[in-house]
């Protein structure tokens, strides 16, 4: 072994020199290598990094190619490492003469594999600290034996101290960057899904309203011509009216219940008249059907921004608010249902309003169609909350839908 010149300042400033304005760990770990093979003679030299958890290394090499490199395998774990006492901190420095025989490297399950790829005997290892605290190690590894001694130490711990913070900087960025990326993964993924889920409702719509059209060219016109020769055949056979009417009565009920499924698979109302008519002709039909007095009424202070809305956010808003009606109507025992619409420079509020028995007591008790409209309202990216009305009493459901950016709206009409 060669007795090896000491660090000094000149050194040290050229190998902070060779590093500054790298941003890559390898890129660092090469320039590393070349600053400093005179001094510290190695064939294979790389710097192992651990998570956060201390489970798992990363490591970046330069000089003899192994398959320890990032590029090549990727991470290992802590426990395999062949230097797992440095990383844990038992020991704080491992020379070894001749790695190929030395027990310290082959234990069971070792990642061994590289050292004997590569040929590798004499080797150098010493913790990169930061704050005092184990990150990883830098090691200096040749071909020959007896390479290294204690006096190769200082010189390491030098260069081990001048990576450290650097190295922990970069991991950290990349680390961030890692973060990011995903972030941004996940925001494309769920964004893939709130419009592939936006476009399967609106092919549902569709398909709804396409029933509602063949009901009421077929199914409907089928039973009012049945009834209508039932009406034919009471005057022509001589029979009793009281013998025929039960039938009649049937399918007078059949139709009007037939209309309603039509009218709910088919908002024709919303289509032509707009969403303050279509609302109104809810809350009508609510208040007729009824078993007590129930005041139904709209306060309408901005249906017009919602009928400039695009088509399918029309019909997301309408079937909200019309299983709002429905779960006030049927679930609330409420006597008076109110629907307010307001809309301003920023966008437009729907409030649903009754004075029922409020919301359910039983968590999970009735939320389907709760569950049903937060769905729709995500489609359209709107807020929905739903509040226990003024003072307790009753409930309150709010939709606010902004309006449209230029870009939105643009994407809207690619939608459609």
């Amino acid at each position: 072994m060669l007795s090896r010149t000491p660090f000094d300042l000149q050194r040290i400033m050229a190998v902070l020199k060779s590093i500054t304005g790298q941003l890559d760990l390898k890129c660092v770990v090469q320039s590393v290598s070349t600053a400093v093979i005179d001094i510290l003679p190695h064939d294979h030299i790389d710097v192992a990094l651990m998570n956060a958890d201390r489970t798992i290394v990363s490591t970046y090499e330069a000089g003899l190619h192994t398959e320890w490199d990032i590029e090549s395998r990727g991470t290992r774990s802590v426990a395999v490492s062949p230097i797992r006492a440095l990383f844990m901190g038992e020991v704080d420095s491992i020379i070894t003469p001749d790695a190929q025989a030395d027990p310290r490297f082959h234990f069971e399950g070792a990642w061994s594999k590289p050292i004997f790829d590569a040929g590798l005997r004499g080797r150098l290892h010493v913790p990169v600290l930061v704050e005092g605290r184990i990150i990883g190690a830098l090691s200096f590894s040749t071909q020959v034996p007896d390479t290294y001694s204690e006096a190769d130490l200082d010189n390491a711990r030098i260069v081990a101290d001048i990576l450290a913070a650097y190295m922990f900087a970069l991991q950290q960025s990349e680390l961030a960057s890692r973060r990011e990326i995903k972030r941004v993964e996940a925001e494309a993924r769920a964004e893939g899904l709130r419009i592939g889920a936006r476009h399967l409702t609106e092919e549902l719509e569709n398909a709804r309203q396409a029933i509602g059209m063949d009901l009421h060219d077929q199914t409907l016109a089928d039973l009012s011509r049945i009834s209508r020769n039932l009406k034919r055949l009471e005057s022509k056979a001589n029979l009793r009216g009281s013998e025929l009417q039960p039938i009649q009565d049937d399918i007078s009920h059949c139709l009007t219940e037939l209309r309603v499924i039509i009218d709910n698979a088919r908002p024709s109302v919303l289509q032509f008249f707009g969403f303050s008519e279509a609302i109104e002709a809810v809350l009508d039909r609510y208040a007729r059907a009824s078993a007590k007095p129930l005041v139904c009424r709209l306060l309408d202070e901005g249906c017009e921004a919602i009928d400039a809305l695009p088509a399918n956010t029309q019909v997301a808003l309408y079937r909200i608010v019309q299983e709002a009606i429905n779960n006030a109507g049927r679930h609330s025992g409420a006597s008076t249902i109110e629907v307010q619409v307001f809309s301003d420079a920023a966008g437009i509020r729907i409030t649903v309003v009754d004075d029922g028995c409020g919301l359910p007591q039983t968590p999970g008790k009735r939320t389907g169609g709760l569950a049903n409209m937060r769905t729709r309202a995500s489609l359209i990216e709107a807020e929905l909350t739903v509040t226990s009305g003024a003072e307790g009493v009753g409930t309150q459901l709010s939709i606010t839908i902004p309006l449209a950016r230029p870009q939105e709206s643009a994407r809207n009409r690619e939608a459609e």
